[in-house]
């Protein structure tokens, strides 16, 4: 199945589809307000599809008016529309959903992200029942994601830290691009440990707490550039080991691996070299400093 690289793909590859739905669409982020996804998801209503969004009631950075804008906007949709449940948003926490895009305009136009398309059946009913799962909650429900779904599925709360520690503890080499690096200490200890082997891409713009932790690995040999915020900025969350790769909404970070709603995949095969050929791209473009 194939590996979208943004912003080359921009928003076609959700829009295809949404329009490929012919009884439902569930969606669950952070933050929608791309139009063509909402002119998407307003047509599969009108063709009689069951449209449903979850999205973060609290988006770091957005005013209340902006939420406020955000929500009246997909209800014009004709779709179903519910905050994320307070588990997740409780304790400083977010939402998101099976990868790192936002659904903004930049997320598609300015940000290095991945997305990878699947028609998967065990991989397509584990994400409908984290949704359902989800979506009962959103309604004050108590219903939580079945642990069978974390075994297909890099899934926040959970297992997802154990599973990405497991690609970084993979033999070889290991590529990270990240938007954030901590402070988590699990993971930054298994990366430290494939000192040398390890390549980390990290934005330039990271703030004072992830300075630290980038000097942290740098002093056990591993190798960190930061990119420059423009022309891309690097959104991205992967993990690239020699036979096995990560891909998701998982930042590095107690709260996202923890706390928040967050979703990914392990791949394999032809997407490990896609992955690495766009990895190798970026760190031509990076920064030592």
């Amino acid at each position: 199945m194939p590996l979208y690289i943004e912003p080359h793909a921009g928003p076609v590859p959700i829009v295809r589809l949404i329009q490929s739905a012919r009884r439902e669409v569930s969606v669950g982020v952070y933050y929608l307000s791309d139009r063509p996804i909402l002119r998407a998801l307003k047509a599969a209503h009108e063709r009689g599809v069951d449209v449903r969004v979850i999205i973060e009631g609290k988006p770091y950075g957005m005013k209340p008016w902006q939420v406020k804008k955000e929500e009246r906007e997909i209800e014009a949709t004709g779709a179903t529309l519910h905050l994320a449940p307070y588990r997740f948003t409780s304790h400083g926490g977010h939402y998101a959903f099976y990868h790192s895009l936002c659904h903004l305009y930049v997320a598609f136009h300015r940000n290095r992200e991945y997305l990878y398309v699947t028609k998967d059946p065990a991989v397509v009913k584990a994400a409908n029942t984290v949704f359902n799962s989800d979506w009962t909650a959103a309604q004050g429900g108590n219903q939580r994601a079945p642990a069978w779904t974390h075994r297909i599925l890099v899934l926040s709360p959970g297992t997802s830290a154990a599973q990405i520690i497991g690609v970084i503890d993979q033999p070889g080499p290991i590529e990270i691009e990240s938007e954030e690096m901590g402070p988590y200490r699990p993971t930054l200890d298994a990366i430290a440990r494939k000192g040398r082997l390890a390549r980390v891409i990290l934005p330039a713009s990271i703030n004072a707490e992830d300075k630290p932790d980038v000097a942290f690995l740098r002093a056990h040999g591993v190798q960190v550039r930061l990119m420059p915020v423009k022309p891309i900025y690097m959104h991205a969350k992967t993990v690239i080991s020699s036979n096995e790769a990560f891909v998701g909404s998982e930042n590095f970070t107690q709260t996202s691996l923890e706390v928040s709603r967050e979703m990914g995949l392990l791949l394999n095969d032809r997407q490990v070299s896609e992955l690495r050929a766009q990895f190798n791209r970026d760190w031509a473009r990076a920064a030592h400093g």
